[in-house]
């Protein structure tokens, strides 16, 4: 690929001169290049800065499309979709444009030449090149020498230039003992050519002129430009597709669940992924416009030459073809104005139907009648002598402490949650969970945890907010959000709610979760209680001695939580011991693995069988063949055998 500059001390405001960078296969380009990028409105460019948020905050690049990807986020096991879900609001919109920018710069603090590995730029680009579906076309280029390099040529271009990089940030000083350091008569030394007398650089006072007629050379044909046209016009309607199957389901979740508090957090999850698609048409559209100038003056050139009298195809049939695919692009051209004006029309329609249900909502509130309070066990009180249709009072509704909209002031962490409840006098803890189409896996777990004494009590505790982990993935989120459906559960007042907040936030730690595909309940119960014990991660486990003095079961233990224990492994969590033993000299070999719960099998040839049936078969031992023994320093036959080694003091069983 090649980007076209206007250098800025060639700049000619009747005919400026024109110089070309060819990029190709270069993965680095100077903060020259940068600028000149930067400064040039035909360059499709988005710039990445990898560095931390604080040294973002205080010097970065005077540039609309630029978005910073902290440092912490950039670690093994990231992905663009996570990247994502982690970026502030007003940054995932800049961190959607790579799906549609020609070239992405990344930039440091200072890295020059190929990065090290496992530093954060090294991260980001291979999570660009290899976990990022929606790049396709896009060139990753990095800016060699950092935001540091910048700063020192284009100090005006930034927006703290007094401000100065960290000393030190990464040192490969790590790995120096690894080096082989060769003797100095070995190193092949270079022909002392400057040393000679009347040698000068060559230098070509022509580049300019070359450089001008390269680029005339490299002119795109239009064949190329109606290609480029087309897939062009193919991903805009794909893209208006997007938005309008997005619209209807936003409009159908509108007449499904209405609110009276505003949107929740489902459409403003779908409001937000419309306001992306819609930002991407526009850069389609953008698109689109360029590829058209460049249709246009090419035909232009055309005629010019026609009336010349010259040439312009050897071959009828190229012309003929060509005809032939300007009439398909006209063709699509046609179908992505049908796709627009429905998009149009059902953002209309939506808006309607929200200004008529505010009127309609006026209007009721303006002629309810005055009528003492009704709760659902209650008769409703007939008005006789009227025909006009019924009106209701929002305000009779049962209060609760644990209502789905009502805002606790007592709260540090003010949520508005949508339970979307069917209210009735059940019974505390026999409240159902609705289905919300593939939430049935989530429903049992939820049943079985909410009925759990303990744990329920300790959710019930307004001091368990104490105990929130904020700094970890999930900030205490899936812990209030649990905490949350089941005080409601145990209100005795509805009789179903629906768990929508919890599977929301759920989905955004993990997609597959967020979906409407079925899911494996134990997966659930495993995933939600290691973000329960991490939401809830602030005990300190307190040992007598040093770690490496502790006895094995001990250290793995430690090691398991990090020194940090929480209310959840205090209830759930165990310890297995797996033993191998050889069966020629009886050398043991033992290791300690942590588990919430446990997967027991049943008895293929029993009808009826007792749990103790189903623990004897998960503990007894097995034959290992080709075990290597440590002692015998030989493949060996060994018996592996299970234990608890620390017995939870709630034992989760799954079969």
């Amino acid at each position: 690929p090649s980007i076209t500059v206007v250098p800025n001390n060639e700049r000619n405001l009747a005919t400026p001169n024109i110089t070309t960078v060819f990029i190709g296969d270069r993965q680095a380009i100077t903060a020259k290049e940068l600028h000149d990028m930067m400064n040039d409105p035909r360059v499709s460019l988005l710039i990445m800065d990898c560095r931390s948020a604080k040294d973002f905050e205080e010097s970065h690049l005077r540039y609309s499309y630029l978005v910073n990807v902290p440092e912490h986020l950039l670690v093994a096991g990231m992905t663009a979709g996570k990247i994502n879900h982690a970026l502030p609001s007003e940054s995932r919109i800049l961190w959607s444009n790579r799906m549609v920018k020609e070239h992405v710069v990344l930039m440091d603090w200072n890295t020059s030449g190929n990065p090290v590995k496992d530093t954060p730029i090294y991260v980001l680009n291979y999570i660009l090149c290899h976990y990022d579906q929606d790049i396709e076309d896009t060139k990753i280029i990095r800016l060699d020498g950092g935001y540091e390099s910048f700063l020192l040529y284009y100090p005006a271009s930034c927006t703290n230039p007094s401000y100065r990089p960290p000393i030190a940030l990464y040192t490969a000083g790590d790995n120096i003992d690894d080096i082989e350091y060769p003797n100095i008569s070995d190193i092949p030394m270079k022909e002392e050519s400057f040393s000679k007398p009347g040698f000068k650089p060559t230098i070509d006072r022509n580049s300019k002129v070359a450089a001008m007629s390269l680029y005339q050379a490299r002119q795109k044909p239009l064949e190329d430009i109606l290609v480029e046209h087309e897939q062009i016009l193919d991903k805009s309607k794909q893209n208006a597709l997007e938005i309008i199957n997005t619209e209807t389901e936003l409009q159908n979740l509108e007449q499904q669940e209405p609110s009276d508090a505003g949107l929740d957090e489902t459409q403003e999850s779908l409001l937000f992924e419309v306001m992306q698609l819609k930002d991407r048409q526009r850069d389609y559209e953008a698109e689109k416009a360029r590829i058209l100038e460049e249709e246009e003056s090419y035909k232009e050139m055309e005629k010019e030459k026609q009336e010349r009298g010259e040439r312009i195809s050897t071959e009828q049939a190229e012309r003929l073809e060509r005809e032939a695919y300007e009439r398909r692009l006209l063709e699509k051209e046609r179908e992505q104005r049908e796709l627009e004006e429905k998009c149009q029309r059902l953002a209309r329609e939506r808006e309607a139907k929200l200004a008529l249900a505010r009127e309609q909502k006026r209007h009721l509130k303006e002629n309810v009648p005055e009528v003492p309070k009704s709760y659902p066990d209650q008769q409703p009180a007939h008005v006789a002598g009227t025909n006009r249709m019924p009106q209701f009072d929002r305000s009779a509704k049962p209060l609760a402490d644990h209502n789905h909209n009502v805002r606790s002031t007592r709260d540090l962490d003010v949520v508005q949650r949508d339970f979307a409840p069917v209210y009735g006098n059940v019974g505390r803890g026999l409240t159902g969970l609705k289905n919300l189409g593939n939430t049935c896996y989530m429903n049992s777990i939820l049943q079985c945890l909410s009925n759990t004494y303990f744990l329920n009590e300790f959710f019930h505790d307004a001091s368990f907010k104490m105990r929130l982990n904020r700094n970890n993935k999930t900030q205490g989120k899936i812990g209030e959000e649990v905490a949350a459906v089941i005080k409601a559960l145990w209100t005795g007042q509805y009789k179903c709610i629906a768990s929508k907040n919890l599977r929301y936030v759920v989905g955004q730690y993990e997609r597959q979760f967020g979906g409407i595909e079925q899911q494996d309940s134990h997966e659930f119960l495993t995933i939600l209680m290691d973000w329960l014990h991490s939401d809830l991660q602030t005990i300190h486990m307190q040992i007598s001695t040093s770690l490496d003095q502790l006895p094995p079961s001990e250290k793995a233990w430690m090691e398991h939580f990090k020194g940090k224990g929480s209310y959840i492994s205090e209830l759930f969590y165990g310890q297995i011991k797996s033993t191998v033993k050889c069966t020629r000299c009886h050398k043991e070999s033992a290791t300690y693995e942590s588990f919430s719960n446990l997967s027991l099998e049943l008895p293929q040839d029993s009808n009826i069988c007792y749990l103790e049936n189903c623990l004897d078969m998960y503990f007894n031992g097995e034959e290992v063949r080709g075990w290597h023994c440590p002692k015998c320093k030989s493949n060996q036959d060994a018996i592996k055998k299970l234990d608890i080694s620390r017995l939870p003091s709630i034992m989760v069983i799954h079969f």
